[in-house]
């Protein structure tokens, strides 16, 4: 049966015949052109409806789009159909009200498409410039998350032009100069399984072969980028940044909590790269809202009318940025500073729950510092160390009833504070217990105080309270059995996780959210009688214990799922230690009269 749910769970959804990418690049005052063009052929139901309809995304403000498309039906007699192309608004943009109308998509529909048609796409793109700088930058994914039979990516480029080349994986290549000069570049790529593409696997892409093209270096990206920024954005308005200060105070986390509870995360159409070219601070102002660019050019500004040194970064929280990204790579903008001791410290106007200044899913990714000489990629802390959700209940049992009563107190740090924080701040106040309740396994008729404001990182958080939970007890044979409650229940996102981890048919996988749980119970008014403990457990991962002293239980129950990325050894003792969380036997306490 694990032999059979494995090869289900590989089984592609299609093969692409073709995969190539064709980037023509040899004439600069024509923009760039990318070439795209599929052979998929569906093989199950959920292919079907994967490439039923297909979207290719697009700005229309600095780039357009030619698309064809047609279907050849397996069936005798059906023939050949068109492809049916629709423009519209990006779907991502309807559900937040958002109104970047430069973002735009064209929709394909295949007409009557079965199980083992072939379809056939080809998108030609023209980037007639890119924002804030001609700096281009492409990579090819070898790999997806289904078959791929033939792959081919062609570069054709200027010789008088720079180009920077990083490759990693199996590619057949070769490199040949036409009649007028151009440099031509192939790399082929052989069939390709598919890579798994389920909850808590890693990206697709990062575990693919893959080639970058650049036409820079990082160093003279973050030069380039930082002379844009400096010459539009930082502009002088020194009265106006003076009234801000004197209300909000001059220190970094002052201004950056003031930006994130004043100005609203909206975007209109504003400039000719919305979201990629930020506004100036005025404009930001004057509406009194922007993205995560516009947020964080105005921190930029009030920090340095304030007298401080700071630096803007950019990055992708869509992905893991590679060693030569372009304009089109990042899609986040923060702001650093020195402190006293030469650490680097983030600032994120956009982001309230992020402890460290930067969201958890970021670390040991890639950033740009924009700096005026340039900069290199540098990488956020990857230390997980102070994660942790610490649950602790004192309580007595009623033995009548099988309930333990008693108070509560959860305390968070690092990941699992930004994670509780974002959920919290998505319900209205009057929901928050209820969600509580859900969270940490109590029984309805709870009295919880939620201390501190779950959208701002400048209070602390924890939840206080008194509380009911469902304690398992068996009398048999003269004795009594109780099982006391434990991360299981009461800690529901490490159990979601296990649902995730514990299947053994994935070797890599990806914690989204990396902490360590710690449950200490202690119980009164235990049941009468000689008690029996259970033998204690301990791995790298998971350890409890059970002890008894002066008539007071004490359970004391630690779980870490911990790295985000394990290795092979570090996951199979996560899922060792998942597996005897699930048990009931160290948990189980008897007392025999």
């Amino acid at each position: 049966m694990a032999l059979l749910l494995l090869l289900i769970i590989s089984a592609p959804d299609a093969v692409y015949l073709e995969h190539s990418i064709t980037l023509d690049c040899s004439s600069p005052d024509s923009g760039y052109f990318e070439t795209t063009r599929e052979i998929i052929v569906p093989l199950t139901a959920a292919g079907v409806k994967r490439y039923g309809k297909i979207s290719a995304s697009f700005r229309n403000t600095w780039e357009s789009l030619e698309v064809t498309a047609s279907i050849s039906h397996w069936r005798s007699g059906r023939g050949d159909d068109r492809g049916i192309l629709r423009e519209d608004p990006h779907s991502s943009l309807l559900p937040g009200g958002r109104l970047e109308s430069s973002l735009r998509q064209v929709l394909i529909e295949f007409p009557g498409i079965e199980i083992g048609d072939t379809l056939k796409v080809e998108i030609r793109r023209n980037i007639r410039y890119l924002p804030m700088g001609d700096f281009y930058s492409y990579t090819f994914y070898a790999a997806s998350r289904d078959s791929i039979q033939h792959g081919v990516f062609r570069v054709l480029w200027p010789s008088s032009r720079e180009i920077h080349i990083q490759s990693e994986g199996v590619f057949e290549s070769q490199r040949y100069t036409l009649y007028d000069g151009t440099e031509c570049m192939i790399w082929r790529s052989g069939p390709r399984n598919p890579v798994p593409y389920l909850p808590f696997s890693p990206d697709p892409a990062s575990i693919s072969s893959f080639v970058t093209v650049s036409s820079h270096s990082p160093e003279e990206l973050s030069m380039g980028l930082y002379t844009v920024l400096d010459r539009d954005c930082m502009v002088d308005c020194s009265s106006l940044a003076d009234s801000i200060i004197s209300v909000a105070g001059n220190q970094p986390e002052d201004l950056c909590g003031w930006i994130s509870g004043e100005i609203e995360y909206l975007s209109g159409n504003w400039g000719s790269d919305p979201g990629y070219s930020p506004r100036n601070p005025v404009e930001t102002l004057e509406e009194m809202s922007g993205v995560c660019r516009d947020r964080a050019v105005l921190l930029l500004w009030l920090l340095r009318s304030a007298g401080h040194m700071p630096t803007a970064i950019l990055t992708s929280v869509s992905g893991n940025l590679g060693s030569y990204p372009g304009s089109r790579s990042f899609d986040h903008m923060l702001v650093t500073l020195k402190d006293s001791t030469g650490e680097t410290v983030f600032f994120d106007p956009t982001n309230n729950y992020a402890p460290l200044g930067y969201t958890y899913t970021l670390r040991g990714w890639g950033y740009l510092p924009l700096t005026p000489s340039g900069s290199p990629l540098e990488y956020f802390p990857d230390d997980s160390a102070g994660d942790t959700l610490s649950i602790v209940i004192e309580g007595s049992l009623c033995k009548d009833s099988s309930i333990i009563t008693g108070r509560i107190s959860v305390s968070f740090a690092g990941a699992a504070e930004e994670l509780f924080r974002s959920m919290l701040s998505g319900v209205e106040p009057s929901g928050r217990d209820l969600l509580i309740e859900r969270l940490f396994g109590l029984l309805p008729g709870t009295e919880l105080l939620l201390e501190g404001d779950p959208s701002s990182i400048s209070t602390p958080l924890r939840v206080e309270g008194i509380g009911r939970w469902e304690c398992g007890m068996l009398q048999a044979g003269g004795s009594i059995y109780l099982i006391i409650p434990g991360l299981e229940t009461l800690d529901v996102v490490s159990s979601r996780a296990a649902a995730y981890i514990l299947p053994c048919f994935r070797e890599e996988i990806y914690i989204e959210t990396p902490y360590t749980a710690h449950l200490r119970i202690l119980l009164t008014d235990l049941p009468p009688g000689h008690p029996e403990l259970p033998e204690p457990y301990e791995t790298d991962s998971y350890r409890i214990s059970v002890t008894i002293a002066d008539d007071s239980l004490f359970m004391e129950e630690y779980l870490s799922l911990q790295p985000a990325v394990p290795d092979s050894n570090q996951l199979r003792d996560i899922r060792q230690g998942l597996l005897a969380r699930l048990s009931a036997s160290s948990r189980t306490v008897m007392f025999q009269r």
